[in-house]
């Protein structure tokens, strides 16, 4: 069963919570930056498919970083609707109000608008690129946006926090790489630990979501993590592919108008890209025998902004987008030729 909260929150950058320079910052509980959860969950209730929630609060917080609640006049409401990621924390919102929304506290009857339900077709999502060239040895990372439900969130069926890795240009391209080969990242990912959102050293671990940054010590220790981080002597982990920002921005679009891109390629050319002086990052790998069939490269400091790197013994044959092994039609032809002649 799903548990109705009222939480209070502390929005000082457009990013997920993430500790930066030993301060939270980004959509944070308010117990995290030294508030106080001043909202208390009244009642709620689930009738004809929608969720009832009321909560109160003073109108004068103790708080100082909360808003004084006025009974006069009006007052521009905020709200917006979303996933939870996987750390039970707010990722970016999919659905909002397309206007200015105003509300009278010191009004008795409030003229409330009826939720309605949308018919609206699922898109279907952009394409899934791939990266499968066994020639390749170097990769550039970069940043822009996770192009909503046609491109993080339906690649991947994960929520994000509205930005993701561009490999090569391309928005999450599913990987390929050989054991026993070297492979160089060339990494923009920012390296401004200033910035709650702008600063995305690059990891590679066993798992898909990434973001140790934000998780507990006891979550990190099931995650092996395989390239990006070096640990202390006391066993902390630190980021080691730190490089300048190279970001793809959008050019006077509302982000959240991504989904009305027909194809990753039109959304692409709607986006400017900036980048910072400096040399990039340089993460070297070298997949071994130990290595899973399939890891995930991701950012340090937030959760769900990469994809998957398949690991292969040999490119002599073809993998589909699970990483599974598939023979060809030629190869069986092939192989029945060789033994009828045997």
């Amino acid at each position: 069963s799903k548990r109705e909260d009222g939480i209070d929150y502390n929005v000082t950058a457009n990013s997920p919570c993430v500790k930066v320079l030993g301060q939270y910052k980004g959509v944070c509980k308010d117990t995290l930056v030294g508030g106080y959860d001043d909202n208390q969950l009244h009642t709620s209730k689930r009738e004809d498919g929608i969720n009832y929630i009321t909560y109160r609060r003073t109108l004068i917080s103790a708080d100082p970083t909360d808003k004084l609640y006025n009974i006069e006049g009006t007052t521009q409401l905020v709200w917006a609707m979303g996933k939870l990621d996987s750390s039970n924390e707010p990722s970016f919102h999919d659905l909002y109000p397309r206007s200015s929304v105003t509300v009278e506290f010191g009004k008795k009857k409030q003229d409330c608008v009826a939720f309605t339900t949308s018919n609206k077709e699922v898109r279907e999502i952009w394409d899934r690129p791939k990266i499968i060239d066994k020639a390749l040895r170097v990769y550039t990372a970069t940043l822009g946006p996770a192009g909503g439900k046609r491109g993080y969130q339906g690649i991947t069926g994960m929520p994000n926090g509205g930005l993701a890795w561009y490999v090569n240009g391309l928005l999450i391209p599913e990987i390929w790489m050989r054991r026993g080969f070297t492979y160089a990242i060339r990494i923009f990912g920012g390296n401004n630990p200033h910035s709650a959102e702008l600063y995305n050293p690059l990891i590679i671990t066993d798992e898909p979501h990434g973001g140790l940054e934000r998780r507990s010590e006891d979550a990190n220790r099931n995650v092996r993590v395989l390239a990006g981080v070096q640990y202390t002597l006391r066993g902390q982990p630190r980021p080691t592919s730190v490089g300048p920002l190279c970001l793809a921005r959008h050019n006077g679009v509302d982000r959240r108008l991504d989904d009305d891109f027909p194809t990753f390629r039109h959304f692409n050319k709607s986006l400017v890209v900036t980048c910072e002086p400096g040399e990039p990052a340089i993460l070297e790998v070298t997949p071994n025998s130990t290595w899973p069939d399939i890891v995930y490269y991701n950012s340090y400091t937030h959760l769900n902004m990469g994809w998957k790197i398949h690991i292969v013994d040999t490119f002599a044959v073809q993998y589909n987008s699970q990483g599974t092994l598939c023979i060809s039609t030629s190869l069986l032809i092939v192989a029945v030729v060789m033994l009828f002649l045997q």
